[in-house]
């Protein structure tokens, strides 16, 4: 990244759009993980994927910056090879949490884009860590 910090932007909700459930989770360095099937990581043109070292400014849904963080690991892998560590810092109680939570909220846009959630699903593991957080 030759010493460069990008800053980027990324909005989380929780269950609909007034819940900062995982906002207040990265607040609290409870959830210090984020995964995004590697098809719609990639699906804004403009917006170039995160690097390690970038800082990215944390939205809610009415577009309020709540906080910043700084990626720390960014990679891919098959949603089948998700292990405890990606697990517990998706702020999860083990693999079987995660697979379920992660199929209620993306089980049903994957099929009406005609893709399924198998174990074979690609997604990029994002870890990063917490560096401030605004006032409310």
């Amino acid at each position: 990244m030759n010493g460069v910090v990008r800053m980027k932007r990324m909005t989380l909700w929780g269950r609909d759009e007034n819940d900062e459930s995982l906002i207040e989770q990265v607040i609290r360095q409870v959830k210090t993980v984020t995964c995004t099937p590697k098809i719609w990581y990639y699906d804004n043109p403009g917006e170039e994927p995160t690097q390690v070292g970038d800082r990215v400014r944390v939205y809610n849904r009415q577009g309020v910056h709540r906080c910043t963080i700084e990626i720390t690991e960014n990679y891919e892998l098959p949603f089948g090879r998700v292990d405890e560590r990606i697990a517990r810092g998706e702020h999860c109680a083990d693999i079987a949490e995660f697979r379920a939570d992660h199929a209620m909220v993306w089980q049903a846009d994957l099929e009406k884009e005609g893709y399924s959630l198998s174990d074979d699903l690609v997604i990029v593991v994002e870890h990063f860590r917490l560096i401030s957080v605004e006032p409310k």
